[in-house]
């Protein structure tokens, strides 16, 4: 039972390095992407404020992604093909997607990804309740990129910057936003209660929709730090209400495959 234990976590780990290492390796080629922009709109950043070079942040990029691609692999074909898949939506975002109101898209597919990249390497077999999750997850998504572009919104329009939000506004972005965290936090709910899940973690679960709340309750504000919580709130309870889920789920036999 011990060697098992300690080969899951071996695994866990591996597959945990992968994903920072591709997440390093986006986080590093967006600020390459908007050096410029950021030269003049926020000029303390590392690449702008001359703490980083681009050379370096290249250097951080192609190591990061090589790393985690690598990590990926020693686990298997299944997370090394969703880590590739992964690196390339987060480049999409990057380099085409960002700065327009498509960026919801690559967005709400990463995190959709993120539950087949865990279990699919973990487990390589991909249950048909997994397509499932799959699916709310690029819903719960799509639900972070409003959030985060609702974030931005001022300064986007000032810049003339096109974005989900400022095509939508900022009445009906949170009225988007809002209803994608209903439904993600009903469907979860719901298929808990089904599943007879066990009370801690409907009460994780309840956590984790409780933050997703009080980050949307901070839109209200207009500026400041409050409002810059408003996705930040929401992330954390999405990865609360996922994880819990997720646990429920498997705890349940449904995503035996």
């Amino acid at each position: 039972m011990a060697v098992i234990a300690g080969a899951q976590l071996d695994t866990a780990l591996r597959l945990g390095f992968g994903m920072l290492g591709v997440q390093f390796a986006i986080g590093a080629i967006n600020d390459l992407a908007d050096a410029t922009a950021d030269g003049l709109a926020m000029p303390t950043k590392p690449i702008p404020g001359g703490l980083v070079s681009k050379r370096a942040a290249v250097f951080v990029a192609l190591s990061a992604s090589a790393m985690g691609l690598a990590m990926a692999a020693s686990v298997g074909a299944a997370a090394l093909i969703v880590g590739i898949v992964g690196l390339a939506d987060g480049l999409v975002y990057d380099l085409r997607l960002k700065r327009t109101p498509l960026a919801w898209l690559p967005f709400a597919g990463g995190v959709g990804l993120l539950p087949l990249y865990a279990w699919w390497g973990a487990r390589g077999v991909v249950p048909p309740a997994l397509l499932s999750v799959v699916a709310l997850a690029v819903c719960a998504g799509a639900s972070l990129a409003l959030a985060n572009a609702y974030v931005d919104l001022e300064g986007d329009r000032d810049s003339g910057v096109p974005s989900v939000a400022t095509a939508l506004g900022a009445r009906r972005t949170v009225l988007l936003n809002a209803a994608l965290l209903v439904a993600v936090q009903v469907i979860a709910g719901a298929t808990t209660f089904a599943a007879k899940g066990l009370t801690p973690l409907l009460l994780v679960e309840g956590a984790g929709c409780g933050l997703g709340w009080l980050g949307l309750a901070l839109s209200r504000w207009r500026v400041g730090l409050r409002r810059s919580l408003v996705w930040e709130l929401q992330a954390i309870g999405v990865v609360v209400l996922g994880a819990a889920w997720l646990v429920v789920l498997d705890s349940a036999g449904v995503l035996r495959g």
